[in-house]
């Protein structure tokens, strides 16, 4: 798979998940419908969902970013999660 963000192919390692068969059944037409496989529908989604994901597009777009402006991003990212998750408390 060539990666979005750098344009250079990267290994996969074969994984086994167990999925409600709605879900698989979501993914397989999902991923028909967009004309992609079902392994990178559901990378797709992991990364979206991860962590690693926010990070890489944030390297690609601060490539020149200096430690303590990286170590600021993060932290202001953490704040932000923190105060999503203390929200979604008070509101249940």
């Amino acid at each position: 798979m060539a990666s979005y963000l750098y344009n250079v192919n990267m290994a996969k390692e074969k994984l086994t998940v167990y999925l409600s068969p709605e879900i698989a059944r979501s993914m397989r037409v999902s991923a028909a419908r967009r004309g992609i496989k079902d392994s990178d529908l559901v990378e797709e989604a992991l990364r979206g969902k991860l962590l690693s994901g926010v990070l890489e597009r944030s390297w690609a777009r601060n490539d020149d970013l200096s430690e303590d402006g990286a170590m600021e991003l993060a932290l202001q990212a953490q704040r932000e999660v923190r105060e999503e998750r203390r929200q979604k408390r008070r509101a249940s």
